[in-house]
């Protein structure tokens, strides 16, 4: 997932947990990887959320952002889910 600040332009991805990621202008930050989406700015009316579909969601459309945030989520837990337990590693 990545956010993209629609005040310089700058399209930023956390890479990992505890990798917070601010874009050049510093209205708006991303923490996570793909665990989890935390991120914040000064106006979420300019920040783009892009989710790993193409999916873009203005962050101050709440609504529309927890929902998508959720299928997310969900998906992630779903591809865990098929992750064969019993295969050996070489």
């Amino acid at each position: 997932m990545k956010i993209k600040c629609l005040i310089c332009g700058d399209i930023i991805e956390s890479k990992s947990v505890h990798n917070l990621v601010s874009c050049k202008c510093e209205s708006c930050h991303i923490d996570g990887g793909n665990e989890y989406l935390h991120f914040g700015g000064k106006d979420f009316s300019k920040i783009l959320i892009i989710f790993d579909d193409g999916t873009e969601v203005l962050a101050s459309d709440e609504e529309n952002y927890k929902r998508k945030y959720e299928e997310w989520e969900n998906n992630k837990y779903r591809n865990l889910s098929n992750f064969p337990l019993n295969k050996k590693i070489e």
